[in-house]
């Protein structure tokens, strides 16, 4: 895993229009969702975090699809959540830069560096998460519910396949 306090790594995603280093794509603060189509649990963890990002202001919250662009936009569709995407396909260099091992995963960034990561994104990790997120939430902690009760019990692995 990613040492907290490294900078956000500079790879390349995709955002439908072409490359771009992954720090392009948000402006300050910043919530990463790593996902796949074909993990039940990520459903859940995007559904949170979309709500995360309708009321944290000054908090920008980007989903990251190991998927092709066209299953990721099947999958947002398939499940009903929207926030911007970019697509880290194989061999995953955007998850591989942060350490991650499984999915779904998510980083804070604040401050142009990592502040936070969950490899899982496992209840006691969403539960420390809902304390981190005060400065734009304005609540402390913020009431964060992670239903995972028609998921999966673990994350899938994302460099296995």
């Amino acid at each position: 895993m990613i040492e907290l306090g490294t900078p956000v790594p500079e790879v390349d995603v995709f955002d439908g229009k072409g490359a771009a280093p992954l720090p392009v794509f948000f402006d300050g603060p910043a919530l990463l969702a790593f996902f796949r189509a074909d993990c039940r649990r990520c459903e859940g963890v995007l559904g949170l975090v979309a709500g995360i990002g309708r009321i944290a202001k000054g908090l920008t919250v980007i989903g990251v699809s190991q998927e092709t662009i066209e299953a990721t936009a099947e999958f947002m569709n398939g499940i009903g959540v929207r926030m911007p995407v970019v697509i880290d396909d194989r061999p995953y260099p955007a998850s591989s830069a942060f350490g991650f091992e499984n999915v779904p995963a998510i980083a804070l960034i604040e401050n142009d560096r990592i502040s936070w990561t969950s490899d899982g994104a496992g209840t006691s990790d969403i539960d420390e998460l809902s304390g981190l997120l005060a400065p734009w939430t304005k609540a402390t902690p913020l009431a964060l519910v992670s239903d995972y009760a028609d998921a999966a019990p673990a994350p899938s692995r994302h460099l296995s396949d």
